[in-house]
């Protein structure tokens, strides 16, 4: 199949971008169109398409363009996702040790309407689900979803739920006031329970991570089969997540009120 002209030009524009490094942060028009083989006009386009997005600037006076902040903002989130996985992991072992339970640590996609997990720790009776590593879900359902969702700015949350939005099961909630109402709920506690919204025969409960900022930067979630993830047992499965959660919080140096009731882990017993 022959190859697409918008992913031709993506492929040009990104082999383009990988030229600005730390070694040669500045680049030309004609030192470009020389290292890529393509012709200066086919460049000059792709700089300024990049400069008007905010990945590349130009110094007024040499005419040589290096990164902008947009370039810049996206090298700091990866480095966070990064040092947010290496602190989560963990934690995550432990909890899922103790919960037996599938744990996922999940954050909002960069444009905003998709949850994205960025880690996941099974237990060998734990359950396999759909979203593994790097997978992505909508924002409005289930819990891993809507404890991001909730966090979000009120401009965002309408943008997500203005657009359509389709039931992935027969217990999914796709009213948009139903949903508000929920958001409510989950940014007064910090916590959001889902009963098979996501996939049947699935449930879970889902703690907010904050940073230093104070800003919700991560969702820590606990999954398994509603055999064994019930409305009999998800109390304990919350406060495994809230202390689990809290030390990830911790370890990014959020400072949380004197207030919060805590459940230290080493006191809270293994799920039966």
């Amino acid at each position: 199949m022959a190859e697409q002209p918008q992913v031709k030009i993506l492929d040009k524009a990104l082999r383009v971008l990988s030229l600005f490094t730390r070694e040669q942060p500045e680049w030309g028009v004609t030192s470009v169109a020389r290292e890529v083989a393509m012709s200066k006009s086919t460049v000059h386009r792709i700089l300024r398409v990049l400069e008007q997005h905010g990945f590349l600037t130009q110094n007024p006076d040499t005419r040589r363009f290096r990164l902008g902040l947009a370039g810049i903002e996206l090298g700091h989130r990866a480095q966070e996702g990064l040092e947010l996985r290496r602190i989560a992991l963990p934690v995550m072992e432990q909890v899922s040790a103790l919960s037996g339970e599938t744990v996922l640590l999940q954050v909002v996609s960069p444009e905003g309407d998709r949850v994205v997990c960025i880690e996941r720790v099974q237990q060998r009776r734990g359950l396999r689900l759909i979203l593994d590593v790097g997978s992505t879900a909508p924002l409005y359902a289930g819990c891993s979803s809507k404890v991001l969702l909730a966090h979000l700015a009120s401009d965002e949350i309408d943008h997500v739920l203005h657009g359509p939005l389709q039931p992935l099961t027969s217990h999914t909630t796709v009213d948009p006031t139903t949903i508000r109402a929920q958001l409510v709920e989950i940014r007064r506690t910090g916590v959001a329970v889902s009963f098979e919204e996501t996939d049947e025969g699935v449930a879970g409960v889902s703690v907010a991570i904050r940073d230093a900022r104070n800003v919700v930067v991560a969702g820590l979630t606990i999954s398994g089969p509603i055999t064994r993830v019930n409305a009999a047992t998800i109390g304990h499965y919350t406060d495994l997540a809230r202390e689990g959660a809290r030390r990830i919080a911790a370890e990014l140096g959020h400072q949380p009120s004197k207030s919060v009731p805590r459940a230290p882990m080493e006191a809270l017993t293994a799920v039966p």
